[in-house]
């Protein structure tokens, strides 16, 4: 599957999306046929939406291309204030400590959450972590605080694309550490984000 990802092209990123997509279909199709009910999650829910979100750099770049077709403001001072609680090093790299429940509670949601219907505005280009993120039951456990995940919480966690995904992170080991935001920053400030770059320090697109 690694090398297919790698020699899927520039479309690769919406490649293994589709793929993605495509393996929790059926999987979700094969557990309701021996009885299980579906995920929990459905448009509103939103639980999962209100932490810090990763996304490769070529999950960002088709982000800000949907963002830019369709004329989807991207909130920035929001992001902005939402990286002062990830803790990052010298290169910008999420280190896993945060403090994002301490913030107010509108700035927790992710920018692209609506408010008005609990719904994704960038749905089709959503990053793999937000497609792979499944509940069982309910999602009255999904929100971690601060990092940590609620013990209650309920998931349910598909090998298939577990294997998957860890192959294109670890592909994108260093872009995925910057996290959304400053991923995005770094691209509405005219820049190209690189692995590692801490940021728009990488020379213009």
């Amino acid at each position: 599957m690694t090398e297919r990802y790698l020699a899927a092209g520039p479309d690769r990123a919406a490649e293994c999306q589709r793929r993605v997509d495509a393996i929790l279909e059926a999987l979700i199709a094969r557990d309701q046929r021996f009885g299980y009910p579906p995920p929990f999650c459905h448009k509103g829910c939103c639980a999962c939406c209100h932490e810090v979100v990763y996304c490769t750099d070529e999950e960002a770049r088709a982000i800000h291309r949907t963002c830019q077709a369709a004329g989807i403001a991207i909130d920035r001072a929001r992001l902005a204030r939402q990286l002062r609680h990830v803790s990052a090093d010298a290169r910008g790299n999420h280190t896993g400590a945060t403090t994002w429940n301490d913030q107010p509670a509108e700035d927790q949601a992710c920018v692209f959450l609506d408010p008005a219907d609990g719904a994704c505005r960038i749905w089709p280009v959503r990053p793999l972590v937000c497609r792979g993120h499944l509940a069982e039951a309910t999602d009255a456990h999904c929100r971690p605080h601060n990092g940590r995940e609620d013990p209650a919480a309920r998931g349910i966690s598909y090998p298939e694309t577990s294997y998957l995904l860890s192959a294109v992170f670890t592909l994108h080991r260093d872009s995925i550490r910057q996290t959304m935001g400053r991923l995005l920053l770094a691209l509405e400030a005219g820049f190209s984000p690189s692995p590692g770059s801490g940021g728009p320090a990488c020379g213009p697109r």
